[in-house]
């Protein structure tokens, strides 16, 4: 069992470290954060579908959270492999964004 963990963690480590070289390129990151304050609720970004996880196969799920006056102040999101339990992540991302907003309002 060890040597498949060993190959298994090492691929882990692999995407990981490509994730972190996408990341690096915050042009494209940025991009993607701006798509998401145009619109309302979550915003899903998988994997192959956008430039900056196309390599590590990460997606992107965020939500906006908003101040009193509903000016978009902040994106708090989830960076995770492409086979993420979106049925579970994506309510946690918009209850979370949800309560900063009423947090900070």
């Amino acid at each position: 069992m060890a040597p498949n963990c060993f190959f298994a963690c090492r691929g882990d480590l692999e995407r990981i470290r490509l994730l972190f070289d996408d990341l690096e390129t915050q042009r494209e990151l940025i991009r993607l954060l701006g798509s998401a304050e145009t619109g309302e609720g979550v915003r899903i970004f998988i994997g192959s579908e956008n430039q900056l996880f196309s390599l590590s196969g990460s997606s992107l799920v965020v939500s906006p959270y908003r101040d009193s006056e509903q000016r978009i102040v902040g994106i708090l999101g989830i960076i995770g492999p492409t086979r993420l339990n979106y049925a579970r992540i994506i309510p946690m991302v918009d209850y979370t964004a949800k309560v900063v907003s009423k947090l900070i309002g």
